[in-house]
């Protein structure tokens, strides 16, 4: 196991990276080119994919390697799907605990804004292990949410209203926004598969 100076940034970067949609779909991922890339040992880069493996993140597999994760339509439906439950959950515990919700400001581009938006929702709930699932969805849908403005008009516009709704604590609207936000996504999963995988 990498020591944790050396390991935390090199995690760090490759997730970011991930996130970011920096590689296509289905794209290989060679330890010794990321180790090179980033100057660190071949270890710290095999440790942090298989963390991201367990995080799925990355895809592992045996005698072939680890890729970024080749989603097609039904599987991100499919997380669609468990991202708007999850948000249901939290909803259901700020309402119950009147908790405050407390969203940062700035962001850069629609990726980043919604996994700020959610992961408030997610932490405001007051429960880690739904804010960790929270955000590791989120992580996982951030490629696809990259290419969300290129095929919904209003998709910034529409995060936009999400997050003032949230910030006014108005829970019921939130609700139905959540699930218009959803639905759009759904109806397009084919075509972010698709885009996520050409760019």
């Amino acid at each position: 196991m990498s020591p944790a100076h050396v390991l935390e940034p090199t995690y760090d970067a490759l997730r970011r990276r991930l996130i970011a949609g920096t590689w296509p779909s289905g794209f290989r991922l060679e330890a010794t080119k990321l180790a090179l890339d980033l100057g660190v040992s071949i270890t710290p880069v095999r440790d942090s994919l298989n963390r991201l493996s367990g995080e799925r993140l990355v895809q592992a597999t045996a005698g072939i390697g680890f890729h970024v994760p080749r989603l097609d339509a039904a599987d991100i439906s499919q997380l669609l799907d468990w991202h708007q439950m999850l948000l249901a959950i939290a909803l259901q515990g700020l309402e119950a605990n009147q908790a405050a919700l407390t969203i940062p400001h700035g962001h850069n581009g629609i990726a980043d804004h919604s996994a700020i938006l959610f992961g408030s929702i997610g932490m405001a709930a007051g429960n880690g292990e739904l804010d960790r699932a929270v955000a590791n969805a989120a992580a996982r849908l951030g490629p696809y949410r990259r290419m969300e403005v290129e095929l919904l008009v209003d998709a910034a516009a529409e995060i936009e209203r999400i997050d003032q709704t949230a910030r006014a604590g108005r829970w019921e609207a939130l609700v139905a926004l959540l699930e218009h936000y959803h639905e759009r996504r759904r109806a397009i999963a084919s075509q972010l598969a698709q885009a996520v995988r050409d760019s």
